[in-house]
């Protein structure tokens, strides 16, 4: 079954060639994870490409150069919050450069465990993955993906994820990176957005997902993907050697020159040194 690209045109371009030019150009130059780093995580924004188009592309071209056999994408759902995550049931992914393919194994695997499996709409109609699709098909086109939407994004919900995600991704070969789809604070002028997605990056550098959910409960931060970031969290914090790396924040204001209500957008990765 093939997910159709339903926001071609709208959130990013139609147009093949034009993506890929624009992919190339925000990224010459830039720079790539070193020999010596093995990515665990990537968080990346989901916003239409002409605001954080730039912001997502630096991420996956940080570590286009790992050997990445499957992604698993932790992305929200912006339509249903009656569960706490799904996965996906499409096993290909339609993008202007060609289709991206499930890892059929690992989705299977972790659908057994899913808390909601029924509703391929939510699936069908969620930007928060698709944005993610042309991105990977570019800078990744050899690896497959197992689509994770989450709803309810409480911790409890994310520590189990991490848990089921960590017991069967050891079951299967080859190399795993996670992607979290997520945009930053919502609609406040830019300093104040400034400083609450400083508390995002704060609680990720130091591998905090307690620390993370009572900056969100406290109203100090925000995150639309939250329990991605909490899974994520979840599942590197105890990996020997992980480090973590902002490589690029900024927010919609630097675009629109619009800055009193802003949306805060983030790439970072999470990464071992090899041999530790």
């Amino acid at each position: 079954m093939i997910r159709k690209a339903v926001y071609a045109g709208s959130f990013y371009s139609r147009y093949a060639g034009q993506l890929a030019a624009d992919f190339e150009a925000w990224t010459r130059g830039k720079a790539q994870a070193g020999a010596s780093e093995q990515v665990r995580g990537l968080i990346v924004p989901h916003a239409g490409y002409m605001y954080s188009g730039q912001c997502a592309a630096l991420g996956y071209h940080y570590l286009s150069g790992q050997n990445i056999d499957r992604l698993i994408v932790l992305h929200p759902s912006h339509q249903g919050i009656n569960f706490d995550w799904s996965v996906s049931p499409f096993t290909e992914y339609e993008t202007p450069l060609g289709t991206v393919t499930q890892d059929a194994e690992c989705a299977e695997l972790l659908a057994q465990h899913s808390s909601h499996q029924s509703q391929t709409r939510l699936h069908e109609q969620e930007h928060s993955l698709e944005v993610q699709l042309p991105l990977i098909r570019h800078f990744l086109p050899e690896a497959r993906i197992c689509p994770v939407m989450i709803a309810r994004p409480y911790p409890e919900a994310a520590s189990k994820l991490a848990a089921k995600l960590r017991e069967i991704v050891a079951t299967l070969p080859g190399n795993t990176a996670y992607v979290v789809s997520t945009d930053l604070s919502h609609y406040y002028n830019a300093d104040r957005a400034e400083k609450m997605d400083a508390l995002i990056l704060k609680y990720i550098l130091g591998f905090d997902p307690d620390a993370l959910w009572q900056g969100v409960l406290g109203r100090r931060c925000e995150a639309c993907g939250i329990g991605g970031l909490l899974t994520l969290l979840h599942l590197c914090k105890d990996l020997p050697g992980i480090n973590a790396r902002i490589i690029e924040y900024t927010h919609s204001g630097k675009v629109t020159r619009d800055n009193q209500q802003v949306v805060g957008y983030l790439s970072a990765v999470l990464y071992q040194q090899k041999g530790e």
